[in-house]
């Protein structure tokens, strides 16, 4: 099973990995983990986006904060 990874402002989010990337083909590739000032300002703002209500949403929270 393929599943699509979350993206939030440009960036795909990682949260096994625990980092947000974005790639531009033939040009750069930027991976800001979370735990760095950037990162974690970019979970905050993504962790706001997401729905606690719906299963997906309760089990992505899960897997940021466990």
């Amino acid at each position: 099973m393929i599943r699509n990874l979350p993206t939030f402002k440009g960036y795909t989010v990682d949260v096994r990995l625990r980092e947000f990337r974005k790639s531009i083909p033939h040009q750069e590739l930027t991976f800001i983990p979370f735990d760095s000032p950037q990162g974690d300002e970019l979970l905050v703002g993504f962790i706001r986006t997401i729905d606690a209500d719906t299963k997906e949403g309760r089990e992505l929270l899960s897997k940021i904060w466990g």
